[in-house]
C-alpha cells in the first residue's frame, strides 16, 4: 500500500467545494451574530450617554435606539472588519478554520487590501441572487464563485492534521 504525498504547496492543495463553503459561511454568519450583538449593546451604551436616546418601550418602538445610519455604519465596519482580519491575517474566517479551508491568491499568497474589499462587495451579490455567485462554482473546474474571479483569489481545501 503507498502512501500518499501530502501537498507541499498552496497550488497543489485542491480545490474547496460548494458544500464546505457554505457549511463555513453559515459558522461565519453566527459569529458574526455574537459580534453584531456586542457591537449593538455598545452603540446603545455610547449612544444613552451621548446622545440622549427617546426610546418608547411603553408605545412598543425601539427604532430611536437600534437604527440610524451611524449604526448601520458601524455593522457594516463590524461585519467587513471580521473577514478583513481574517483573511489578511490567517487567510481563514473561523468558519473556514473548522471546515479546513484557506483564502489565498493564486500563487498561495495573502490577499491584498484590493482583494479583500472586492470579496467583499462582490460575496453579498453571490449570496442575493439565491446562491447563484456560489453555485457558480458546480460549472467550474477550480471551483471559483464570483467573488473569487472578481478578486482573484482561490479558496483551497486543507490536509486533514496528522495524529501523532
Amino acid at each position: 500500500m503507498t502512501q500518499q504525498q501530502s501537498p507541499t504547496s498552496f497550488t497543489e492543495l485542491p480545490y474547496a467545494g460548494v458544500g464546505r463553503r457554505l457549511a463555513a459561511l453559515v459558522y461565519d454568519l453566527l459569529i458574526l451574530g455574537g459580534l453584531l450583538v456586542v457591537y449593538g449593546f455598545l452603540a446603545m451604551m455610547v449612544a444613552s450617554v451621548f446622545g440622549g436616546l427617546d426610546c418608547r418601550p411603553d408605545e412598543l418602538d425601539y427604532s430611536p435606539c437600534v437604527s440610524g445610519p451611524l449604526l448601520q455604519a458601524g455593522m457594516i465596519l463590524v461585519v467587513a472588519g471580521y473577514y478583513f482580519w481574517s483573511w489578511r491575517g490567517a487567510g481563514q474566517t473561523i468558519g473556514m478554520r473548522a471546515w479546513r479551508l484557506m483564502v489565498a491568491s493564486p500563487e498561495g499568497v495573502q490577499l491584498s487590501w484590493t482583494q479583500c474589499v472586492m470579496r467583499a462587495l462582490v460575496a453579498p451579490v453571490s449570496i442575493a441572487v439565491f446562491g447563484a455567485g456560489y453555485f457558480w462554482g458546480w460549472t467550474r473546474t477550480d471551483r471559483a464563485s464570483w467573488h473569487d474571479l472578481a478578486s482573484d483569489s482561490q479558496v483551497r481545501l486543507l490536509p486533514k492534521p496528522t495524529k501523532k
